[in-house]
């Protein structure tokens, strides 16, 4: 009798810290994304020279390491910044890593989506920009590419209210109803 109670003990306790381990992994290939800053850093009549800043936070309980990451990001489908790096750093359990990145924005490229934007910026829309490429991170030992493939990310739910335009705009919007209609102020 003792010999089956001691070997359900051991299974489990092999079995928990199976699970624990499981859900660990999971955490840690379940990252959560935001993007943190993103700022026109100079511009000339061709081009827009921007910057932008990516957090990506590690849920798990283990410390990750980020062995190299190539990434491009799209706002409506067309390309606007590029990242890449073979250096490799460390995140912290619990903790979040920010990609930095710049980009150039073709003005007369762009074009298409300069009005689309304007409008959910006017309209109070999400700014949704996504991303394709790769992560390549070793957990545990355990090498893993995280692929991005037109993955969203919400840069801003009301960029208005983000960078402190909302009250005016409001201003604008009660004095001047058509006209904020006509733009699609909402």
């Amino acid at each position: 009798m003792k010999k089956i109670l001691l070997f359900g003990g051991i299974g489990l306790a092999g079995f928990g810290l199976y699970r624990y381990f499981k859900y660990q992994v999971d955490l840690a290939l379940n990252y959560d994304y935001k993007i943190k800053k993103f700022n026109i850093d100079s511009y000339d009549s061709e081009n827009i020279n921007v910057s932008l800043e990516l957090e990506i936070t590690n849920n798990s309980n283990f410390e990750i390491l980020v062995k190299e990451y190539d990434l491009k990001l799209f706002y409506k489908g067309k390309n606007f910044a590029n990242t890449k790096t073979k250096v490799p750093f460390a995140v912290l359990p619990k903790n979040s890593f920010k990609l930095k990145t710049n980009g150039v924005i073709n003005i007369r490229q762009s074009q298409v989506a300069i009005l689309p934007f304007v409008q959910d910026v006017f309209g109070k829309k999400p700014i949704n920009i996504e991303a394709t490429g790769f992560v390549k991170v070793k957990f545990l030992g355990i090498n893993h590419t995280i692929n991005f493939n037109n993955e969203t990310f919400q840069y801003s739910a009301d960029l208005l209210k983000d960078v402190g335009l909302s009250k005016q705009v409001n201003t604008f919007k009660e004095k001047n109803p058509a006209l904020a209609k006509f733009f699609g102020i909402k």
